[in-house]
Formats: C-alpha cells, sequence, structure tokens
C-alpha cells in the first residue's frame, strides 16, 4: 500500500508541476514574452522530468507518445502538454519554423489521440482539435 500511495503523490505532483508551468507560460504571453515561453518551457522539462521536448517532438507519433507516456501517466498531464505545446507553436503564423510546426502537430495527435482513447467526450478537447487543423492547414501543413 506504501507503493501506491508513492505512485499517487508522484502523480499528483506532475499534475501540479504542468500546471504551474501553464500558469507561468500564459503569464509571459500575456506579458508579451514570447520568445521567452520556448526556453522557460524546455528548461523547466528538462529539469523537473529530465525531457528534451525538442528532440522528443521530431519522432514518429508513436515513440513521440512511448517517450511521453514514459513520463506522464494520466489524461490530464497529456492534456496539459498538449496545451503547451500548442501554446509554443501557435505564433507561427508571425514567424515559421520547423520546430513550431512540430509542436503544433504534436499538440494535435496528443488531443486527437485523446479524444480517441479517453472513456469522456471532452467539447473543449474537440474545439483545439479544429483550432490546430485550421492553423496547420492555414500554414500548408496539412491536406
Amino acid at each position: 500500500m506504501p507503493s501506491r500511495d508513492y505512485l499517487i503523490r508522484q502523480i499528483e505532483e506532475m499534475g501540479v508541476f504542468l500546471a504551474l508551468l501553464l500558469h507561468r507560460i500564459l503569464k509571459l504571453k500575456e506579458e508579451n514574452q514570447q520568445e521567452q515561453i520556448g526556453s522557460v518551457v524546455r528548461e523547466a522539462l528538462v529539469q523537473e522530468l529530465k525531457l528534451d521536448i525538442d528532440q522528443v517532438i521530431v519522432l514518429e507519433n508513436d515513440d513521440f507518445l512511448s517517450v511521453i507516456k514514459e513520463h506522464l501517466q494520466s489524461e490530464d498531464q497529456l492534456e496539459k502538454l498538449a496545451d503547451i505545446l500548442k501554446i509554443l507553436g501557435q505564433d507561427i503564423g508571425l514567424s515559421f519554423t520547423v520546430t513550431k510546426a512540430a509542436y503544433l502537430q504534436k499538440s494535435l495527435f496528443l488531443f486527437t489521440h485523446l479524444q480517441e482513447t479517453s472513456i469522456n467526450f471532452s467539447f473543449e478537447r474537440q474545439t483545439k482539435i479544429r483550432e490546430l487543423q485550421e492553423l496547420l492547414r492555414i500554414n500548408g501543413l496539412t491536406e
């Protein structure tokens, strides 16, 4: 039983970490400090998870999901990461980079994966999927 309590506590702590990171990103965005968002995310993920997000986003979707699930176990955690990736790539129209495109594609992949595998349907998630599909289409990244 103590090991189960430890695992639950670890999962909860990871959820708190991601929520705080997301909050920090949104605050930076609100303060028009977009150029700092990427470095804040990269540093936080390396420090907390030992995960280099820029190396992981270039993987094929199945490999990407496998690596991410080694670090994040719950749907909520995966959804928060998808939100973070969405924010990282959102200004792709202003300054296109391959990395921003990969952020958006992996965000879409995670949201779609969650929508298809979750027992709970989410209208909010569905809206984010449509937004990402449109953003990718506008930038010529999908058919």
